[in-house]
């Protein structure tokens, strides 16, 4: 309805929506807040609102207090841009119940084109979306088409489904997307309930699904509904329950068990198995139509197999006896299960005659009773032997046991019986356990083999095992204990191995000396191979002189004793004397009885070696080890003395020591006069060199110097040298000479002399010894020279700042006409004064420069104030208080006179607080400020100042003790007194 209205037009069409069974609503456009102009009367019968009560508001009354809706924005919009909407909104009626518009909005245009009103149709689908949504909730997908294969619905289920996505949206035509879907079944079902109005119905493979499905389709007024779902499971299951049937029935028909059927309700017979028949002679024309009670030969066995079927109890072996055809009774076990056949409830029996087994189980008790009597006598007789006896099945588990376990494993006979004797083996000889056991299952033949058990206390046994397997698949077995033994055997071989094995030479000798056996050890170190020892006498290898000491060593081991380890010479065979360490052993049978000795004799040629190699070793190491004490005498001396004699005297006696030199000096060179010049000596006995200077350049220290190379001279006749220099070194004996030059920083400092009575030992590596600690005097001697050069230059430095802050203090009182002298005067007796407080020696410098700076913030106060020669006026004591404060903004950027800052900023401050400038009371104040304050009132008490004379010093004092307490710091005061006394 999108043509040209008049108001008139507009008029006319209310007749018509008056009687119209949807709700109408006309809005004005034109006015502001589009208010209504018209409802009809299904609009009130829809909302409850009566038309008079609405006309002139706009609608948004029906959303209530619902304004948050994305479908409002969207209608507003629409209103705004006069443009056609179909949309949906949650609307509340007049007695406040909710339902769902489906508003449709059509814009109504004058003869000019232009929008004058909105007419809307409101419809409730409160119920259609509802439906929709349960619809929505089915699992399985659900799709409704016109009677043009337009898809007018589709729920969750389809839409989530990934081969019917393309036709899962509503307006989609089906045989336009998919023109496949024609020739299916489902699409044949479907046009047949839409044909014919009645529901069809179709199972078919949808190779798009790659499932089996079921459709069923529904004829609706508009079209038809179809309903798609998943059967793959079930007609998987139906195939599978076919096939079990089959198989059933093969089994059945092919079974050796007898098998019958027959109905839960009346117990009549439905089939029997040919071995059933076989059992009972019956054919099965006779069974069918017959009940199962004249089968069994107990009616109450009937009654009983009913009520356990019905109390839900399994059925298994259970014993019943019944009757074949020719009427004898017979026994049998049955196993019954209840299943459904054609629909009804079935029991399915199966039969096993058990008449055969119950004679056989008859006559087997009463031969096992005679086994078991004859077992118990054979029992008897075994628990007698002192060797564990016993059986073992195929299974490897203890089927009888003699007594004798209690004995040899600490267990009873009853606790190994049933157990695995695996469980008993010891970890490390179950492998080669299980091999001998399969050995045994191989041969039916005696086996003989030997394996450790752990026994109850945790203690291990050997035993030597005899068995054998017999025809009955059991192993017949006889353990006998061999722990000793085998200990015995082991240390007898340990020993033997021992002996091969050893480089030392290990002889066993009979009591008079004569070769018995000769390791592989003696070979080597002799040189004899034991055939040609054995037998022979052990004094061949015996030098001549020491004969007497082997007959000795041999008759002490005659009689038993022990002679340790001692160290003696013996022969090799070609006659070389070979250094032994030797030690000797008597031999004792069973009985305590000395039969032989044995001789071990350990060549220590090369130990004695080694000995006087680690003894030189350790003469090196201590040569090593003095050097590098010598070192840290050095360092320790460069650091914890700035003294440089102190520190060049542990260097020389160092140097005189590690190079083992008769005297040394040290020479340091003076840059200015480009002299060396002796600072220490050692070891001179007549003289000493000091005193003497030599040039750069000349004698050999000069040239050492000049060319920092070291020099060695092992002889110095002929070496050109002062008369003096000469003189004494002949008068101490000194011909060997030595230097090397100290160098540090690539500057020559000055030159160590090293001189001896005789030549240097050029292997001895002392000349590198030499110029290690050369390097190490070195490194002290300028050590000291930078700290006294850094020394001097800070002692410059802060004489400089003292000066200029004097030289502030000068100006400041000669601006301020104080008396001549008053700041120096101050600051004595301030750092007296603070001295005589406790104050730290470090602190007394800042005290010093903060009085002598104590008025400094005058230099911010106007002459005309500070020159004043009258009473100042309030306004200009409020300027004049000011200077501490100027004070502290004028030195505060000079770093080091940040510490000094207390006497100029609170020397003013009072004792009871009424000072200024930060009013600050008792302890609050600075200590060297509150003795600042003293001393500063009485100098200026006790001197000549323009507008007064001096007071005597009396009065001044008895003035300060007046104001203790109010103006000054009372402590303070009595310590000043005390000083001044």
């Amino acid at each position: 309805m999108d043509g040209r209205f008049t108001d008139g037009d507009i008029t006319a069409l209310i007749p018509g929506l008056d009687v119209g069974l949807v709700a109408a609503v006309i809005v004005d456009v034109r006015q502001d807040d589009t208010p209504l102009v018209y409802v009809n009367p299904a609009f009130e019968t829809l909302t409850g609102y009566p038309a008079a009560t609405v006309l002139g508001q706009n609608c948004r009354f029906l959303q209530a207090t619902d304004r948050d809706q994305p479908s409002r924005l969207a209608l507003r919009r629409a209103v705004e841009a006069r443009q056609p909407l179909t949309a949906t909104i949650r609307n509340y009626r007049r007695d406040g119940s909710a339902f769902l518009n489906e508003l449709t909005l059509t814009p109504l245009r004058d003869a000019a084109d232009t929008v004058t009103h909105m007419l809307g149709f409101l419809t409730d689908v409160t119920a259609t979306r509802r439906f929709e949504a349960l619809l929505n909730r089915i699992p399985d997908p659900l799709l409704a088409f016109d009677r043009e294969w337009v898809t007018t619905f589709a729920n969750a289920a389809a839409a989530g489904t990934a081969g019917l996505a393309p036709i899962a949206r509503v307006g989609q035509e089906l045989l336009s997307t998919l023109p496949e879907a024609a020739g299916t079944l489902a699409f044949q079902a479907a046009r047949r309930a839409l044909e014919t109005g009645v529901n069809q119905k179709v199972t078919t493979y949808s190779r798009r699904l790659n499932r089996d499905m079921e459709t069923i389709a529904y004829p609706t007024e508009d079209g038809v509904a179809v309903l798609l779902r998943d059967v793959t499971a079930e007609r998987q299951a139906l195939l599978d329950l076919q096939a079990s049937q089959e198989r059933f029935q093969k089994i059945f028909q092919a079974s050796p068990l007898a098998i019958i059927m027959t109905r839960l309700t009346d117990g009549k017979f439905v089939d029997a198995n040919p071995a059933f028949l076989r059992l009972t002679g019956y054919d099965l024309e006779d069974l069918i139509g017959i009940t199962s009670l004249e089968l069994w030969a107990n009616p109450a066995d009937q009654a009983a197999l009913l009520q356990m079927i019905r109390e839900g109890r399994s059925i298994v072996d259970h014993h019943v006896t019944y009757r074949v055809r020719s009427g004898d009774i017979s026994e049998a076990t049955i196993a019954v299960v209840v299943v459904e056949i054609a629909g009804e409830p079935c029991i399915v029996t199966l039969l096993r005659d058990i008449r055969d087994e119950r004679l056989a189980q008859r006559r087997l008790e009463a031969s096992e009773q005679q086994a078991r009597h004859s077992a118990e006598e054979l029992q008897r007789t075994l628990n007698l032997s002192l060797d564990l006896i016993t059986t073992i099945d195929a299974q490897g588990c203890f089927v009888r046991v003699n007594a004798a376990s209690q004995r040899l494993l600490g267990y009873p006979p009853e606790a190994l019986i049933g157990r695995a004797y695996l469980d008993f083996v010891h970890p490390d000889d179950r492998k080669r356990s299980i091999e001998g056991a399969a050995t045994l299952q191989a041969v039916q033949e005696l086996t003989t083999f030997q394996n450790r058990y752990v026994r109850r206390d945790g203690s291990v046994i050997w035993l030597d095992w005899t068995s054998v397997r017999l025809p009955d698949g059991l192993i017949y077995a006889i353990a006998r204990d061999v722990t000793e033994r085998r200990a015995v055997t082991e240390d007898l071989a340990f020993l033997a191995a021992i002996v091969r094995a050893s480089t030392d030479a290990i002889i066993g000798l009979t009591l008079d000396g004569t070769v018995r056996s000769w390791n592989g050890g003696a070979e080597l170190m002799y040189g004899y191979p034991a055939a040609d020892m054995l037998g022979r006498k052990i004094t061949e290898i015996v030098p001549p002189e020491l004969l007497s000491e082997e007959q000795q060593l041999l008759a002490r081991a005659a009689r038993g004793e022990y002679t340790p380890a001692i160290e003696t010479t013996r022969l090799s065979r070609t006659g070389i004397r070979i250094p032994v360490q030797l030690s000797i052993a008597p031999i004792f049978d069973s009985e305590g009885t000395v039969v032989g000795m044995s001789k071990i004799a350990q060549d220590i040629s090369g130990r004695r070696e080694s000995e006087r190699q680690i003894l030189q070793l350790n003469a090196r190491l201590q040569r090593q080890l003095e050097h590098l004490t010598a070192l840290r005498e050095i360092e320790q001396a460069i650091a914890s003395s700035l003294d440089l004699t102190v520190t060049l005297g542990v260097v020389l006696d160092n140097v005189r020591h590690q190079v083992m030199a008769d005297a040394v000096t040290v020479l340091l060179l003076d840059p200015h006069q480009l002299t060396l010049n002796y600072a220490g000596t050692r070891g001179f006995v007549t003289a000493s060199p000091q005193g003497h200077a030599v040039r750069l350049g000349e004698e050999v220290a000069g040239r050492v110097a000049l060319t920092r190379q070291p020099v060695v001279l092992d002889d110095l006749r002929g070496i050109p040298m002062t008369l003096e220099w000469q003189g004494l070194l002949e008068r101490e004996g000194l011909s060997a000479y030595a230097a090397v030059p100290l160098i540090a920083r690539g500057r020559v400092l000055g030159v160590i002399e090293v001189l001896s009575h005789h030549p240097f030992d050029a292997g001895s590596g002392w000349l590198e010894i030499l110029q290690t600690l050369a390097g190490q005097a070195a490194i002290a001697v300028d050590n000291a020279q930078l700290f006294l050069d850094l020394e001097r230059g800070n002692f410059d430095l802060n004489l400089a700042y003292q000066e200029t802050i004097e030289g502030w203090a000068r100006a400041l009182d000669l601006r301020d006409h104080e008396t001549e002298g008053h700041s120096r005067r101050v600051t004595e007796q301030t750092v007296e004064l603070c001295r005589a407080l406790g104050v730290s020696s470090e602190h007394l410098v800042h005290v010093r420069r903060g009085a002598l700076l104590h008025d400094i913030g005058k230099m911010g106060i106007a002459d005309a104030i500070l020159l004043k020669p009258g009473p100042l006026t309030d306004d200009e004591w409020v300027q004049m208080r000011r200077h501490p404060g100027y004070a502290v903004e004028l030195l505060t950027p000079i770093q080091f006179l940040r510490p000094a800052l207390d006497i100029p900023h609170h020397h003013h401050e009072k004792w009871d607080g009424s000072g200024y400038p930060a009013g600050l009371k008792g302890s609050a104040i600075p200590l060297t400020a509150r003795a600042f304050a003293v001393v500063d009132v009485y100098d200026a008490l006790t001197n000549d100042r323009p507008y007064r004379a001096a007071w005597p010093r009396e009065r001044a004092l008895a003035h300060l003790q007046a104001q203790a307490g109010t103006h000054f710091d009372p402590a303070v005061v009595q310590v000043f007194l005390t000083l001044l006394s």
